[in-house]
């Protein structure tokens, strides 16, 4: 009895033992079924590596987080060369393993590692890293391959040289190669001291002109020396700077620069020298009149001496070989100004003389007029006058009438003016109204006599005749009431005819 009663005990141990058990189980089921719920609740996600692929839902979308769950269901950890990215939907991760892949280029003779993945084609390849294919381009291995272990891309490109040697130039289609190549291709033998204007080494490239440089021999003559050279060159300047003479940018030589060397050729160097060259010359001052009859006919009273200016003449000269060869005025600049000379010039009359109108630019030549200029037309006075036989004066009261001019013609007029006059000269001048001041210009009181009047002028007994004239200029002793009318000489000498004297003026029709 007292084992079946210990029995009991057990069995009802044994029970709530089972049941403490069960209970603990589910409640891990549980806790477990709630961790894995919030691991794998949210949006579903889809990762893809090769061939193989991994989906569950995970409210987190980081790619990190995503890489991470799906390591945990046999993703293989990413290397340093792989790469991971979503699609373009966002609910897919694209995995990318790396490969090592070389890739060679024939244009620049070099082979570099590319980015590139297991999967790919070469052509995928070759676009993603913007090589572009042309007509006759080899690629080697072909467009089509997938890449699926580490390899060599070879890209051979095609092209046409030209290979130049001994007068005779041969065209050549290549793909790919080396300047050795082309040169052996073309069938030309290369010497021990020839050349090429590129490496034998350089890469082929399209239109690329090969020339063979043959070793020949030159006599250059520079610098007072006459060398003779062994030198392999495409030009003349090649070969002299290969021979050690640096030529100057103005320097001369008796070919062109840019021609081919050949075997014997003298080839002749001339220095030149071109220099800037500075000289100072004087400017010379001019002389300006005022005249006056308070000084006899021929005197001159200096009122302010002239001073000479300067200025600075630049010359390019051009020396060859030390020797001037020509010299030209490049340009000039004035340092300083003349100043001019005033002289004061007799008239050769005690009365007094009122200054003449004078422009500031008025100038005449320092020397003293000639008087043996010959004399002008109307220049009736001393040899050349005859009293009486061609001039006869018309009333001097101021009406209308007319006269016989020194020419022998009869002329009207309408109006007769007597009064003082006197003359002036502006040699190269300008009159107030812009007439050239010259003999028949005659200066007035334009309130008296009206610009543009035509007159003829003679002295009253016809001794003296000015002849023609027109009313061009203001006169300051006019305007003053002093003179009825200044008259303009093209001399100083003709002026002293006049001086100051009573004449006649003559309004014409």
């Amino acid at each position: 009895m007292r084992n079946m009663h210990i029995n009991r005990r057990l069995l009802v141990h044994r029970i709530r033992l089972a049941l403490s058990l069960a209970a603990v189980a589910v409640v891990l089921v549980v806790c477990t079924a709630v961790a894995i719920g919030a691991v794998t609740g949210g949006e579903p996600v889809h990762v893809v590596d090769g061939d193989q692929s991994y989906e569950f839902k995970l409210s987190r979308q980081g790619l990190d987080a995503i890489l991470s769950q799906a390591e945990s269901m046999g993703l293989e950890p990413l290397g340093p060369m792989d790469t991971a990215e979503f699609s373009e939907d966002g609910a897919t991760v694209i995995v990318r393993r790396g490969v090592e892949v070389y890739l060679s280029l024939s244009e620049t003779g070099e082979t570099n590692q590319v980015p590139a993945y297991l999967g790919e084609t070469v052509e995928e390849l070759l676009k993603e890293n913007e090589i572009e294919l042309e007509d006759g381009d080899l690629v080697e291995p072909n467009l089509e391959m997938v890449i699926a272990a580490p390899l060599t891309v070879s890209v051979r490109r095609a092209c046409q040289v030209t290979v130049t040697a001994d007068g005779r130039t041969t065209t050549l289609a290549m793909v790919g190669g080396t300047v050795a190549d082309a040169i052996e291709q073309a069938g030309v033998k290369l010497g021990e001291n020839d050349s090429c204007n590129y490496g034998l080494d350089e890469p082929l490239f399209n239109k690329m002109p090969l020339r063979i440089l043959r070793m020949v021999g030159i006599a250059v003559t520079a610098d007072g020396k006459t060398k003779e050279y062994q030198v392999a060159a495409l030009t003349v300047e090649d070969a002299l700077e290969k021979c050690g003479i640096e030529l100057g940018e103005d320097d001369r030589l008796n070919v062109k620069r840019e021609a081919p060397v050949k075997s014997g050729m003298n080839i002749v160097v001339k220095r030149v020298k071109i220099r800037q060259e500075v000289e100072t010359e004087d400017i010379p001052f001019k002389t300006k009149y005022e005249y006056t009859d308070e000084l006899p006919s021929g005197k001159k009273s200096v009122l302010s001496a002239g001073k000479e200016g300067k200025k600075e003449l630049t010359y390019e000269a051009v020396y060859v070989e030390g020797k001037l060869e020509s010299r030209s005025l490049a340009s000039e600049k004035v340092v300083s100004q003349p100043i001019d000379e005033m002289v004061m010039q007799g008239v050769g009359y005690s009365t007094t003389a009122p200054t003449l109108d004078y422009e500031e630019d008025d100038t005449v030549s320092r020397e003293t007029p000639s008087p043996t200029k010959a004399p002008l037309e109307n220049d009736f006075t001393g040899e050349n006058y005859q009293p009486g036989t061609s001039y006869k004066p018309g009333t001097s009261g101021g009406g209308a009438g007319t006269l016989i001019d020194d020419g022998g013609n009869e002329v009207s007029y309408h109006k007769v003016i007597t009064g003082t006059c006197t003359a002036y000269c502006i040699p190269g001048g300008t009159t107030s109204v812009g007439l050239t001041a010259a003999r028949g210009v005659i200066a007035v009181d334009p309130e008296i006599i009206p610009y543009g009047t035509r007159m003829y002028v003679a002295s009253p007994d016809g001794s003296i005749i000015y002849g023609y004239g027109v009313a061009g200029d203001t006169g300051g002793a006019c305007l003053a009431g002093d003179i009825i009318a200044d008259l303009c000489y093209d001399t100083i000498d003709e002026c002293s005819i006049i001086g100051r004297r009573e004449m006649v003026l003559y309004i014409l029709d």
